[in-house]
């Protein structure tokens, strides 16, 4: 089957990821989050969590982060809402403004799980929820089906998909409008996910699936591909790769990490399939980086450390899209006496070295406008020297201001200082 064109990521930091955090997370670094996510491009974010404050204390304001969030017409909110009285506190938010556009209602497909998280029994779960997913069809809102332990259990171990089928079933009946199969503690692996959706996708194909899994096993990236490769369009992630069970004084039921698959990684994966998203994988990278602040350890990602993968952009250079304090990528330029000079002073020869770097990541023109005056010349070989040339955004425009550092293999700096590009895009 032929990949999506395009898929929606849907950013679960505000809820799922940090509802494992001990520490709490102020309101206002939770609303600046979430604002520079719809920044980055994200459309669908879980903004928060209506658990009991008593119960999850991390989303003891979610009242309070809701009325911080940003509004627009393409933004879709998502509010976890495990019981009718926390639907209630919802729909207050709604009615005054400030509520959300879909709620996720949640019932685990194994029944030890349920009654591990909820201490109640399938037969004594589903009618409360079901009048919750009634209730919140009829006043507007979308609702999401999510099924927990889908792949598997970390109490009972494997699932019938015949109880995920009924569940489906059951849902769908209520009134759902997607199907979340949950991946909770990362039992799955590509195989299963691939025979699950293939199997779900012959029995209700008109239902959109969303697919949610957790790294716990290191396979979440890996599952995350097989149900692309079943043209899910809907997928989630965390940015870091944190979340998992809520920290409460609940007994841990499994362990190891526990997280959800990390988007920043989903986001270079799908880059390099050509699998359009509308967000910025570069600046998810670089927020990830941020939350590691904000959350006071490293995280999961992968490509929160490695960056993206290199590709020479087909497109001209764009200084107003630049980013301050982003990173060019380096470009190697083999120094060579006497060939190099040519006979033109240092200065010239630097130009030469600076505006070969930068057609080494974007199609240049042969005498695009760059100014080098404020460049100090350091040291120059006299002999044979691979030279590596990096460069960090200074200040983006149509003039964009580029520190330029050039060195020797051994480190010796060559040549170091501001330069201007004016845009040629």
């Amino acid at each position: 089957m032929a990949l999506p064109a395009r898929v929606e990521i849907c950013e679960c930091w505000a809820r799922d990821g940090i509802q494992g955090e001990g520490q709490f997370i102020p309101t206002d670094v939770k609303i600046q989050m979430i604002q520079q996510m719809v920044n980055l491009g994200f459309h669908r974010m879980e903004a928060t969590s209506f658990s009991h404050p008593k119960l999850v204390k991390q989303f003891a304001d979610s009242v309070d982060v809701l009325k911080g969030l940003p509004r627009r017409d393409d933004l879709t909110y998502i509010a976890i809402v495990p019981n009718q009285k926390a639907l209630e506190r919802l729909l207050d938010c709604c009615q005054a403004g400030y509520g959300v556009q879909e709620i996720t209602a949640i019932i685990s497909a194994s029944e030890d799980h349920l009654l591990a998280n909820l201490e109640r029994t399938m037969a004594e779960a589903k009618p409360p929820l079901a009048k919750i997913v009634r209730q919140a069809r009829a006043e507007g809102l979308k609702v999401i089906g999510c099924i927990g332990t889908s792949f598997g259990c970390p109490l009972s171990g494997e699932v019938p998909l015949a109880q995920v089928e009924e569940l489906t079933d059951w849902y769908l009946e209520q009134g759902a409008d997607y199907i979340m199969l949950g991946d909770t503690t990362g039992e799955a692996n590509p195989l299963q996910v691939r025979r699950v959706y293939q199997r779900m996708l012959d029995k209700f194909p008109n239902v959109e699936f969303i697919s949610h899994f957790h790294d716990t096993r290191g396979m979440g990236l890996a599952n995350t591909l097989a149900a692309l490769e079943q043209g899910l369009v809907y997928h989630d992630g965390s940015l870091g790769g944190i979340g998992g069970q809520p920290s409460t004084n609940r007994p841990k039921y499994h362990y190891g990490l526990s997280g959800n698959t990390c988007t920043e990684d989903i986001l270079v994966m799908l880059d390099e399939l050509g699998v359009a998203t509308g967000i910025d994988t570069v600046g998810a990278i670089e927020l990830s980086q941020r939350i590691e602040a904000v959350c006071g350890r490293e995280l999961l990602g992968h490509t929160t450390r490695s960056g993206p993968v290199r590709h020479r952009s087909r497109q001209a250079l764009d200084t107003t899209a630049l980013k301050t304090g982003r990173e060019v990528p380096p470009s190697l330029y083999l120094w060579q006496p006497d060939a190099a000079g040519s006979g033109q002073n240092h200065t010239q020869v630097a130009e030469k070295i600076i505006r070969d770097a930068l057609d080494h990541n974007w199609p240049m023109p042969v005498d695009f406008p760059l100014e080098v005056k404020d460049l100090e010349i350091r040291a120059w070989p006299e002999q044979r020297a691979v030279l590596l040339t990096r460069f960090t955004v200074l200040e983006p425009g149509d003039t964009a201001r580029l520190e330029a550092l050039c060195q020797k293999s051994d480190g010796e700096v060559i040549f170091q200082g501001p330069v201007t590009v004016s845009n040629i895009a």
